[in-house]
């Protein structure tokens, strides 16, 4: 492999990394505005005291998604900044996965489930 294969080699993954890291803000983003939207609208309708307590709690704790937002930025432009700066070479990179595991828990399908109202599968 030549030096010039291996500099886009190295490129093309981090550029990847980055591309994922900036796909999971926007997801992020999007799921707790939705959560925020929702809630806000219980929140104009539910008259009870303790439901409304819970509403509020349930906007509070969206506010993690600022703070994982600042970080998962911080980890995206020491990314960039290894990649522009060629700090990697290709034998330094991690293995592709050859298929995404699902993660320990709720299956999305058994998540979407609870979320319309349904038990888990």
């Amino acid at each position: 492999m030549t030096q010039d294969d291996e500099d886009k080699k190295v490129h093309a993954a981090l550029s990847r990394a980055v591309q994922q890291l900036e796909t999971a803000i926007r997801e992020q983003e999007a799921a707790v505005n939705r959560i925020l939207g929702l809630a806000e609208r219980l929140y104009e309708v539910i008259p009870s005291r303790d439901a409304l307590l819970k509403i509020e709690a349930i906007m509070e704790v969206c506010a993690f998604q600022d703070l994982t937002g600042q970080r998962i930025h911080k980890v995206s432009r020491l990314i960039k900044y290894l990649r522009d700066n060629r700090m990697i070479t290709s034998d330094q990179l991690p293995q592709e996965p050859a298929a995404q595991a699902e993660p320990d828990g709720l299956s999305q399908e058994q998540i979407d489930a609870l979320l319309a109202g349904g038990g888990p599968k």
